[in-house]
């Protein structure tokens, strides 16, 4: 009898050497969950993206105010009848040429 609970204590021994000094054993489970917590923020950011994008979408499907702010700020669009003024900050290099 004493030679089966020195047999199983020393099972257990090696066991947990094995749990706990290998490289797949516990280093390797307490990366992994922090593989996985990357991955769910990223999914989670993702998730916020895509909601964002929906609703894009929709607005672009439904009117025209949607798709001409698009326009107007992708591609600099302007509506018959308005006037565009571009202001620009003088360039330095040109001041002092202009200064000479």
């Amino acid at each position: 009898m004493k030679f089966l609970a020195l047999l199983l204590v020393l099972l257990l021994v090696v066991m947990q050497v094995n749990v706990w000094l290998t490289k797949d054993g516990y280093s390797r489970l307490a990366e992994i969950k922090e593989l996985i917590q990357d991955q769910q923020k990223e999914n989670n950011e993702m998730v916020s993206r895509n909601s964002q994008l929906k609703e894009e979408i929709k607005d672009l499907k439904d009117g025209y105010s949607a798709i001409e702010e698009k326009a107007r700020g992708d591609i600099g669009m302007i509506k018959e009848g308005e006037e565009f003024y571009l202001l620009t900050e003088p360039r330095p290099d040109l001041e002092a040429k202009t200064d000479d």
